[in-house]
């Protein structure tokens, strides 16, 4: 079994384990939880003073120049971000140590690791760009790329907080329309594309070639004291976390920059009054995938924008996109595994996004041709 090594009271295993249970424990227990409980409260009335951000540290002014503008969105991504990036990078970190001690890292089903992904990543509660790091430690660690992968997307797409804010929110067909994309993507596309598609990165993670570190010899201190296994524990941890860091933080810096350009140059709302059209759905689908949004973010705008007069076709696109994946995974995911999974996995989750929107159009049009038709029949009665 995967995780039959824990069971064999080997003491570094056993201390990462506890390790990955004390971070775990004090991000939820002192922050997550209790920031998207205070969401889900305060619901459609969360106020957003910025483009990408729930807590403004500088706040914006109409006539700021927009390179000015840039720059503060930029600071205020960072600073909402900053303790769930911590926590990515701290997990990621625990889990590359912990992946490193397994001989056996997957199972044989391609459907049985995309089920141990959902299985991980669900409970983080973190967006997708803070999971990217968990990613990145998993897949260094030679996890397979099916549970590398469900991990990162199903953290912010499958949070119980985060589904039960949708439903309260918004239409039940939207909800619905949400939901439901979001497990076909789980469990019908990634597996797909990882058996068809991406067989050749598939391939290197059962291989090994795509672990980038030294497996740890960790599996040879079963016999020594509890000393020098935490001694191991944390010249190993720090080594680890290290190597996460370096890589990952500037990324996360760049990634926050090239969003918050976007999100300032092409504000959703000047979408607001306008008529549907395909083109302009491709686009808001497109910008959806690419802004990095903290998670719950994406409930919280949709809502906003529905609002203030968006095309429900347009809503249900963003809906879907924002938070599913962003510019951050996508370097990361091309840095570490491949440009390919990167970019083919740009464009399924856009695809995915276009494709509900077009369900929730043809629903609501049909909405008001029926409300049209009542309407007309009472007028004729009287």
């Amino acid at each position: 079994m995967l995780f039959s090594e824990v069971f064999k009271a080997k003491k570094p295993l056993l201390l990462t384990m506890l390790l990955i249970a004390l971070i775990t424990a004090v991000f939820w227990g002192g922050s997550r939880y209790p920031s998207l409980e205070n969401k889900s409260t305060m619901g459609s009335d969360t106020r957003l003073e910025d483009p990408l951000s729930f807590e403004v540290l500088l706040d914006l002014q109409e006539d700021f120049s927009t390179p000015k503008r840039i720059v503060y969105s930029t600071i205020n991504w960072v600073n909402t971000n900053q303790k769930g990036m911590a926590f990515g990078v701290l997990i990621g970190a625990a889990f590359l140590t912990l992946f490193g001690q397994l001989r056996k890292k997957s199972v044989s089903s391609t459907f049985g690791n995309t089920v141990i992904g959902v299985l991980m990543g669900a409970p983080l509660g973190v967006c997708v760009n803070c999971a990217a790091p968990v990613a990145k430690g998993m897949h260094d660690a030679g996890s397979r790329l099916e549970t590398t992968l469900t991990t990162m997307f199903s953290s912010p797409m499958l949070n119980i907080v985060v589904l039960t804010m949708t439903f309260s929110m918004f239409p039940l067909y939207m909800a619905s329309l949400k939901v439901g994309a979001t497990l076909v993507f789980l469990f019908v596309v990634v597996p797909i594309l990882c058996r068809y598609v991406f067989r050749e990165e598939v391939q290197a993670t059962i291989e090994g070639k795509m672990c980038e570190l030294v497996p740890l010899q960790s599996l040879e201190l079963e016999e020594q004291s509890w000393q020098s296994s935490i001694r191991w524990l944390v010249t190993t941890y720090l080594k680890n976390l290290w190597y996460i860091v370096k890589i990952t933080v500037p990324l996360m810096l760049l990634a926050g920059f090239l969003g918050s350009g976007v999100a300032t140059m092409f504000p959703l709302e000047n979408f607001s009054g306008s008529e549907f059209s395909l083109w302009n759905l491709v686009i808001i689908a497109m910008l959806g995938v690419f802004l990095p949004v903290p998670i719950a973010f994406d409930v919280v705008l949709a809502s906003t924008l529905l609002a203030i007069g968006i095309p429900a076709a347009y809503v249900m696109a963003l809906l879907f996109t924002l938070g599913a994946y962003s510019i951050y995974p996508m370097i990361i995911v091309w840095r570490s595994i491949s440009p390919k999974v990167a970019i083919t996995t740009y464009l399924v989750v856009a695809a995915l996004g276009i494709s509900v929107a077009l369900i929730a159009n043809y629903y609501h049009e049909a909405q008001l041709q029926e409300a049209m038709r009542i309407f007309e029949t009472e007028l004729l009665r009287e």
